[in-house]
């Protein structure tokens, strides 16, 4: 199946079994910034972020090599799977993992919902398939929403700096590029063989790094929620929130199954207040229905 094909119109249940897998791996991602928290608890940031990568190797090694998924086989296949393998699980991750340590679970997670925004963007400029005019005004309230949060502070508590916030917009649109990419490699050789492919590409190159940045770390006494934290990002976030969502692009469209990582936000709304005790003021309750809002609109466009 081609790349245009893909977005061009698949049949009713391809688009509805593409709307649970995408939505499937809205509810993973919106748990990962409480996770992130929890792994950066305890262990240095860096470190986080290169083995959330390198120990999530092993396990999508072995899954590709007994159900022998196929390798790219052009010169233009490799190109895609080395950008989303640096795109979506080097840069994302190690950014991300910053970003969270340097503000509020809320803040990451509410910013990590703009996702949507540069994904279906990027998808539609490289489809030469424009998004409708509802699209564009639900993705510019959810942006509205976006910039809310950022820059009239409004989570309201100590731990969310502007810093943190900024590392984490750049983290989503490094994860909107490598979401790209791998979309397009996955209906070429599978959603399962591009991530597995992905994060096998992104780990050895960052097997370097793992001896200079675990010396940071006294692992002797890492907590167990930190560990806790870090299982989750390897095998939840990494293995199967990805293929998940690569999934669901490739069935079923860029510019219309992003929209719903709009969902995101509020999963990770929810676990900042329950689980971190984070306050909801009003300024970030407006945020969160702006978003929340845009991903309405952007759904029906």
């Amino acid at each position: 199946m081609t790349a245009a094909a893909a977005v061009a119109d698949p049949p009713s249940p391809r688009i509805f079994a593409a709307f649970a897998m995408a939505f499937i791996s809205a509810v993973i991602f919106g748990a990962t910034p409480a996770a992130t928290a929890f792994a950066v608890s305890g262990i240095e940031p860096v470190a986080v972020g290169v083995l959330r990568t390198v120990l999530a190797v092993p396990v999508i090694l072995t899954i590709a090599l007994i159900c022998r998924l196929p390798l790219p086989k052009s010169r233009r296949s490799w190109g895609l799977l080395a950008v989303s393998g640096l795109s979506g699980f080097v840069a994302f991750s190690l950014l991300f993992t910053f970003g969270v340590a340097a503000t509020s679970t809320a803040h990451a997670g509410l910013i990590l919902g703009g996702i949507p925004l540069t994904t279906g963007l990027a998808g539609a400029l490289v489809m030469r398939k424009m998004p409708s005019r509802l699209w564009f005004i639900g993705a510019a309230i959810a942006f509205a929403g976006e910039a809310l949060l950022i820059f009239g502070r409004a989570g309201g508590t100590g731990d969310a700096t502007l810093g943190g916030d900024l590392l984490v917009v750049v983290a989503t649109v490094c994860a909107a590029v490598g979401y790209m990419a791998g979309s397009r490699l996955s209906t070429e050789i599978g959603a399962w063989a591009t991530t597995a492919w992905g994060i096998t590409l992104a780990g050895l190159l960052q097997l370097p790094l793992l001896l200079w940045v675990s010396g940071g770390t006294d692992w002797t006494a890492v907590p167990l929620p930190a560990w806790g934290g870090l299982a989750y990002m390897v095998l939840v976030t990494t293995v199967i929130g990805y293929a998940t969502w690569y999934w669901a692009l490739a069935h079923g469209g860029v510019v219309r199954v992003a929209p719903v990582q709009y969902l995101q936000p509020l999963v990770s709304l929810l676990l900042a207040v329950m689980i971190f005790s984070e306050a909801m003021t009003v300024p970030l309750m407006i945020a969160t229905a702006l978003i929340l809002t845009g991903v309405a609109l952007a759904r029906k466009g």
